[in-house]
């Protein structure tokens, strides 16, 4: 890649809405927007005429971006450039790669999974700026993971390496969404997190967690963030389940430190919410760690909290940079 700055655009698909963004090489954000999810139909006319309106708005065209990255949830066919159906997206099986070059005629368009997407972004826009080998991870509706090692996004055999969240800490434990006992997201995931508190409490009406502000007094609402603020007032069940959750995290990330021996590990997505609502996950988790990885691991390694409220605006520019870098990413679109 060039040294000179170049212009990319960024698209990141999430569940609720489509970010766009266009950005330079040297990481700097120059216009950003969004549509809401809904129908293909309806996502692909909102994103033709938003990204044509912040093109405009720089007084750029296709013409002027090196590249595209697109940032999507999996499962993915990375060969063939294709978003297969997700559980949390409302269309799937879209030739999402073929479909953005003709409705901009951009030259090369780069497809990222949104968990590797991650650590691209702290790679070049957060925490990791100049590190060789990274992990990203992050707390959402589940938990997945983003590696670099020796400066290459770690993608496996058939580009799914990087699944974090399914490291088994117990195979005793409980079941996971993905159909395995005791992976870690089953432990701190925020949907299982939730049907766990739940099932603790289904015959419990008057128990103190109900009254918490957000549940109103409802089953339904007693969520990871109903467990977080209900260890912040104190209140046992949600101590204990908070506890249990920065006990598992430790585990897992001693499993990565012993098996990648990272530089620095980033926690996201639900440890950046805990602290920014005053419940700061990282001393619990610190002070578990030692049962799990060695001294010249953790000495080696700095783990951290994201410094980026939302990554998902970045995430797409990030694919593109990474693909312009690297010779052996595969560019698709016919």
């Amino acid at each position: 890649m060039s040294s000179t700055p170049a212009y990319i655009f960024g698209i990141d698909i999430g569940a609720t809405k489509v970010a766009l963004c266009i950005a330079s090489t040297n990481c700097e954000i120059l216009a950003n927007t969004s549509v809401p999810q809904g129908s293909y139909e309806q996502v692909r006319a909102g994103m033709k005429a938003e990204g044509e309106r912040i093109l405009k708005e720089l007084n750029l065209t296709p013409a002027d971006i090196a590249a595209c990255g697109i940032c999507a949830p999996g499962p993915l066919d990375m060969e063939n450039g294709i978003i297969r159906k997700s559980p949390n997206m409302v269309w799937g099986d879209t030739a999402i790669c073929h479909d953005v070059q003709q409705m901009f005629g951009f030259s090369k368009v780069y497809l990222e999974n949104d968990a590797n997407a991650g650590v691209l972004v702290e790679l070049y826009f957060g925490s990791a700026k100049g590190l060789k080998d990274v992990i990203y991870l992050t707390m959402s509706t589940g938990v997945g993971g983003g590696i670099i090692a020796n400066g290459k996004l770690l993608t496996g055999k058939t580009g799914i390496a990087g699944e974090l969240g399914h490291v088994i800490l117990d195979v005793n434990g409980p079941l996971c969404g993905c159909g395995q006992l005791g992976c870690l997201e089953a432990y701190c995931g925020g949907k299982n997190v939730a049907l766990r508190l739940q099932d603790k409490l289904r015959y419990r009406p008057n128990h103190a967690m109900y009254s918490l502000p957000g549940v109103a007094g409802k089953l339904e609402n007693l969520n990871f963030q109903a467990v977080r603020e209900g260890a912040k007032l104190g209140i046992p069940l949600a101590v204990e389940m908070w506890d249990e959750i920065c006990f598992r995290l430790a585990q897992g990330i001693g499993i990565y430190m012993t098996t990648f021996n990272p530089e620095m590990i980033i926690l996201g997505t639900a440890a950046y919410r805990a602290r920014e609502n005053g419940l700061d996950m990282l001393p619990t988790v610190m002070s578990y760690l030692p049962r799990f990885a060695w001294k010249e691991f953790r000495d080696a390694c700095t783990v951290c909290i994201t410094n980026l409220k939302d990554i998902g605006a970045m995430a797409g520019a990030a694919s593109a940079i990474y693909g312009l870098g690297d010779p052996d990413k595969k560019t698709v679109w016919n």
